[in-house]
């Protein structure tokens, strides 16, 4: 195997790059960083060269390109994603079925979807790295970054109000009623059997009333927007909530001037902040995009590895890797969240103990070495 690692500014590349060095697969590095990741012709005639003239057998990618994808499938190189996005954010999937593709989904119910789509997709959890995490700064850094409560992450500030505007009353009360049926929902994941063909024909059929560039609103466009608002509203509604009682950071570039009482700390470097973050703040909030059915985020494995304090929405997996209480701590529901919040901050030895417990796991179960060991296996 002669293996190129095709990096752009993504998480992991660090944590892969020490993986691969620990079991001694030789490997060379390729920097790219995408505009489109769907168009891009100058990538592909500079990236065809070098494959070519390195003469590979594997490359390896954080997330999926459908551009490395199209070039492996003509060079007859085996293409190993590994995917820590939900859902993709590309246009068209079909390149999802090369048969070059081996693509691996944190999330085991967005691997088990594409799987019945014909996709060679496989499942496997993400990892961390915490030696690159290790936390030098001084009391002083360490300090500025204390607080009770802290998100980092966007708040999902969406356009489904002006999309929802112009839509009847009948439609525009059910897209609400599907928003408001999932925000009840925790493990479960009801927007695309929501959405009905009659749904999106009606929704379009008011579109084209007041359209004159001709817009249709599509299946996953759909699907996108409402899971991105549920989410937007769930975490607007707990920083609210504990803001009103704690001190609250979010590390974010989005700002909602409602939140008047949280405390906006602005866009947190993965490397160098937000290790302190996490390690500074006694709880570490986990509220997931709602299109990740079953997986963990890299948020909570990130949070671990720095020895952070996990109160984390219902995901399966983490049932499932984790001892739920002992290892991190995970609420039922938005009143659930503030009480476990409001104990959890009572009780600092558990809070502590907890915590502890939580990097023992990931730095024993969830190391890139044995993640990659599964996806390259000796034999």
């Amino acid at each position: 195997m002669k293996l190129l690692f095709f990096e752009w500014h993504s998480f992991m590349n660090k944590g892969i790059e020490r993986g691969l060095k620990e079991l001694e697969i030789p490997y060379d590095t390729f920097f790219y960083q995408f505009n489109d990741w769907e168009k891009d012709d100058a990538f592909l005639e500079q990236f065809r060269a070098y494959l070519k003239a390195g003469t590979y057998t594997d490359v390896l990618s954080v997330n999926f390109s459908p551009l490395i994808s199209m070039l492996c499938e003509e060079l007859g190189i085996v293409y190993t994603a590994w995917v820590y996005d939900s859902p993709l954010h590309i246009r068209n999937l079909e390149s999802l079925k090369n048969s070059c593709n081996r693509i691996f989904f944190f999330d085991r119910g967005q691997a088990e979807e594409h799987h019945k789509n014909g996709v060679n997709a496989m499942h496997l959890p993400l990892a961390v790295d915490t030696g690159v995490f290790r936390i030098n700064a001084s009391k002083r850094e360490k300090e500025d970054y204390r607080t009770d409560i802290s998100l980092v992450g966007k708040l999902y500030q969406t356009e489904y109000a002006y999309f929802t505007a112009p839509l009847q009353g009948y439609t525009k009360g059910y897209l609400e009623g599907i928003v408001n049926a999932q925000g009840k929902v925790y493990g479960g994941y009801l927007i695309p059997e929501l959405i009905t063909d009659e749904l999106l024909a009606q929704m379009n059929a008011d579109y084209a009333k007041v359209a004159t560039d001709g817009f249709s609103m599509g299946r996953r466009e759909l699907e996108f927007m409402l899971a991105c608002e549920t989410t937007g509203r769930e975490r607007y509604m707990a920083l609210a909530l504990l803001s009103a009682h704690y001190l609250v950071d979010l590390y974010s570039t989005d700002v909602d001037k409602r939140l008047e009482k949280v405390r906006y700390r602005g866009y947190a470097d993965y490397y160098s902040q937000m290790p302190l973050a996490f390690s500074q703040s006694k709880i570490n909030l986990n509220i997931s995009l709602k299109t990740i059915r079953t997986g963990i985020p890299l948020r909570v494995i990130d949070v671990l590895g720095c020895g952070g304090f996990v109160l984390s929405n219902y995901q399966e997996e983490l049932f499932e890797y984790f001892n739920v209480g002992e290892e991190l701590v995970v609420y039922e529901n938005i009143e659930d969240l503030f009480y476990q919040a409001k104990y959890y901050l009572e009780h600092e030895d558990e809070r502590k103990q907890i915590a502890l417990a939580g990097v023992e796991r990931v730095k024993r179960d969830f190391t890139f070495r044995e993640r990659l060991e599964k996806m390259y296996p000796k034999n």
